[in-house]
C-alpha cells in the first residue's frame, strides 16, 4: 500500500501530491499539518514538501526526522516544490542526511511557482520582494512538472 503525505503553504506541495495520487491510483493522501498518520500499515511512503526561505515544511521535516528509521525499512521518497531550481541540491542536503537520502528510492523537486495571489501578509510581502530580486539568468521553476511526477510514479510502481 502507498502512503503520500505532504506539508504545504501555499497549495503547490498539495496540488502535486494530489496528481501523483491519480498517476499512482491506489494510495492515500495525508495532509501533515492536519494528521500524523502511523507508518505499519504501509510499504512505500512518499513525502511532499514545500519550500519556504531555503528549507522544506517544518512539519515535513519533523515527520521525517521522527520517522527516519521506519522509513529506510520501506521504499520512500521525497519531493519538493521549489521555485528556484538551482538551489535544489542545497534544500535537500539541508533537509535530509546523507544515509536518508541513499535509502531513498526518489529524491528531488518538481517544480514548482511562487503563487503571490494564494499568500497572504507578511508571507506575499517576501514572496513579492523576492521575485523581483532574482538574479539575471537565475533558473526559475515556471510549475510543477508533469513529466516529473511520471518518472516518480514509475519509479515506485515498480517492484
Amino acid at each position: 500500500m502507498i502512503l503520500i503525505v505532504y506539508a504545504s503553504k501555499s497549495g503547490t506541495a498539495k496540488t502535486a501530491a494530489e496528481q501523483l495520487s491519480t498517476l499512482l491510483g491506489a494510495s492515500d493522501l495525508v495532509d501533515l499539518t492536519k494528521q500524523t498518520p502511523a507508518l505499519a500499515n504501509y510499504d512505500t511512503v512518499i513525502i511532499g514538501s514545500g519550500v519556504r526561505m531555503g528549507a522544506i515544511h517544518k512539519t515535513a521535516k519533523d515527520f521525517i526526522a521522527a520517522n527516519a528509521d521506519e522509513l529506510k525499512s520501506k521504499k520512500w521518497g521525497l519531493f519538493i516544490t521549489n521555485s528556484f531550481a538551482d538551489s535544489v541540491d542545497e534544500i535537500i542536503n539541508a533537509a535530509l542526511s546523507e544515509d536518508m537520502q541513499l535509502s531513498a528510492k526518489w529524491v528531488g523537486t518538481v517544480g514548482g511557482k511562487i503563487d503571490i495571489d494564494n499568500l497572504k501578509g507578511i508571507d506575499k510581502f517576501i514572496a513579492k520582494a523576492v521575485s523581483k530580486s532574482t538574479n539575471e539568468g537565475q533558473k526559475i521553476h515556471d510549475g510543477i512538472s508533469e513529466a516529473t511526477l511520471g518518472e516518480i510514479a514509475c519509479c515506485f510502481m515498480e517492484n
